[in-house]
């Protein structure tokens, strides 16, 4: 990597957005998507359209079946959805992409199911923003629609990524990863600088997601006009815990 690169802080996703799919190829998104199908299939098999808020570069969307559902998706990244948009032949899958705020959107018309998902919610630094989602999920709902959405724990934090450090390349370009996460504000943080071939800058990009415990989300689900119908351990339908590395929510409206 160069080092006498200069270089220039930029917004979340920004220049990650590019190189996104390459830095995250280990996730297993179709796993991720049979395990979404096999929750809809129990609580809402009457299913029809689904939302992906922080929907990313769509490979979540991509791994649904178009032929059953409508299938819509925004993002804050506008760089994220440049990716989505070059990745999928529209005609043969009618996917709806464009960028919006998770905490301000709304839609022309209700869908069954709205899915927030690999702790795109972490990123929402308190609850009074978790309330704006919750509100503007739940009159985008159809009635007994559900909210699916995941939390890395605080668990996942000290193991997986306190004080980690990841280094990589592609044909294009190379990237540092410097992770570590505060007990006592309980954010992880994220470091990335990102070197391009073709770029005579460098590019940070400083992520910080809010980390909640179990019974935080909890509680806050109890305030809300949501039923939590459960909270599963990662992937799995069993009860989840502080001990889990990854909570699914799924509620109902």
């Amino acid at each position: 990597m160069n080092s006498e690169k200069s270089e220039r802080l930029v917004s979340p996703y920004t220049k990650l957005g590019c190189i996104y799919d390459e830095v995250m190829s280990h996730v297993d998104y179709q796993h991720w998507a049979k395990y979404i199908q096999k929750i809809i299939r129990k609580w809402h098999p009457q299913t029809k359209r689904i939302l992906d808020i922080s929907c990313g570069t769509a490979s979540l969307l991509l791994m649904l079946d178009s032929k059953k559902y409508e299938l819509f998706g925004f993002d804050l990244s506008y760089d994220m959805l440049k990716v989505a948009q070059q990745k999928f032949d529209t005609s043969k899958f009618p996917i709806s992409l464009w960028q919006g705020n998770m905490i301000s959107f709304r839609l022309r018309h209700s869908v069954d199911i709205v899915i927030c998902l690999y702790d795109s919610i972490n990123y929402l630094l308190n609850l009074v923003e978790w309330k704006k989602l919750f509100d503007c999920v739940y009159d985008v709902l159809c009635d007994s629609g559900l909210f699916i959405f995941d939390i890395c724990t605080e668990k996942n934090s000290k193991k997986h990524f306190n004080n980690y450090f990841e280094k990589k390349s592609g044909d294009y370009y190379q990237y540092i990863r410097e992770s570590s996460y505060n007990k006592k504000d309980k954010i992880h943080r994220n470091r990335f600088v990102i070197y391009f071939d073709s770029e005579k800058e460098c590019f940070v990009e400083l992520h910080r997601q809010q980390i909640y415990l179990f019974r935080e989300v909890e509680n806050f689900i109890a305030t809300t006009n949501f039923k939590l119908l459960n909270a599963f351990d990662g992937f799995t339908f069993n009860r989840g815990n502080e001990n889990s590395l990854r909570i699914h929510f799924v509620l109902k409206k």
